[in-house]
């Protein structure tokens, strides 16, 4: 369905073109900047490849100010085109793209290797009918999965000119969702069972990982305060603080890491901890090393990471039982609808 674009639209799509125009006046701006304070001398040169820096410069210049250029235009088509769209569903779910690309530096180190800068750009959508919309951060904070959603977007720019949620995926009660932090959860939400073989050696990965992890940083930031105490300068050691307060907070947190593994095996019990699903999102990140995604599950308790499988059959406003450690925070699995998925 189809309406058309009110004054409020409008102003809307021209604060866009507005906001574009200054940020291809910025650019413009940084672009002179660097021609005339670095490449101006390679137009005197000709010989050695020197113009090859600059025709570079100039391509990057030109396919830059091109995708603004298309982007002002989608949103002056939007506004000759006088109309929008708009749609009306269920928010199926929601997305966060993360791309992370790595951009190596024509200068050099002080080792002699190239320079690199690493970027990362956000997107956030929301599934309606199994379609992507995409969307802004404020309006992807206020969703939530289940929402019933009412939105109208300009068809040439995708750009969400308005939304409303009709009805909420947690239906509204007299009692308001109490959330809780994980050391304050009352007695009443917690029940335990034992641990399951599957669940020890669950424990046992993580403990490795983070004893492997916690005995890195204590070696790296406690080998120079050893070095100084072997030589015997111990006093030399003021100069590198805080450096001895960082390594007694990692011995420490190494010696309470292997307590706290084997009181949760030894006592064999972990905490079933009954929650409310708040929310849910996948987030795919893409870099160099290819796609990876995660599946986040946000709940009254605290946010937990589920697998694919899990995912997809936890619903937003039921009931789930998270399965905890009894001294170490890790999610041992899920309770849906009383079928038990090992995490």
């Amino acid at each position: 369905m189809q309406k058309t674009l009110t004054s409020e639209d409008r102003k809307k799509l021209k604060l866009k073109i507005w906001r574009t125009f200054g940020f291809v006046l910025f650019a413009i701006a940084i672009f002179s900047a660097i021609y005339f304070f670095v490449l101006r001398d390679s137009f005197q040169h000709t010989d050695d490849f020197k113009l090859i820096p600059m025709i570079i410069f100039g391509i990057f210049g030109i396919f830059f100010l091109g995708v603004l250029g298309y982007m002002v235009l989608t949103f002056v088509k939007d506004l000759n085109a006088g109309v929008k769209d708009c749609f009306e569903g269920i928010i199926e779910d929601k997305k966060l793209n993360i791309k992370q690309s790595t951009s190596r530096r024509g200068g050099y180190g002080s080792r002699g290797s190239k320079t690199s800068k690493t970027s990362t750009s956000r997107y956030y959508y929301m599934i309606v009918d199994g379609k992507e919309h995409k969307i802004e951060y404020t309006m992807y904070m206020n969703i939530k999965v289940g929402d019933t959603i009412y939105f109208e977007v300009a068809p040439t720019s995708h750009t969400v000119l308005f939304y409303e949620i009709l009805e909420n995926a947690t239906p509204i009660t007299t009692e308001p969702i109490v959330r809780f932090d994980p050391v304050d959860v009352p007695n009443s939400k917690i029940r335990q069972a034992p641990l399951t073989r599957k669940n020890k050696d669950v424990i046992r990965v993580f403990y490795d990982k983070k004893l492997r992890r916690r005995i890195a940083l204590f070696v790296i930031v406690g080998l120079p305060i050893f070095g100084l105490v072997y030589n015997g300068l111990p006093f030399l050691a003021l100069y590198i603080f805080p450096l001895p307060i960082i390594a007694a907070y990692q011995l420490y947190k190494l010696i309470t890491l292997f307590f706290n593994f084997k009181k949760s095996i030894n006592e064999g019990r972990k905490n079933l901890v009954a929650t409310l699903v708040t929310d849910k999102v996948f987030t795919t990140i893409s870099n160099s090393k290819g796609n990876h995604v995660k599946y986040t599950v946000k709940t009254a308790y605290k946010t937990v990471l589920v697998s694919e499988y899990v995912y997809p059959l936890i619903i937003v406003g039921d009931e789930i039982t998270l399965h905890i450690a009894t001294h170490l925070p890790i999610i041992l699995g899920v309770t849906i609808e009383d079928e038990y998925y090992e995490f």
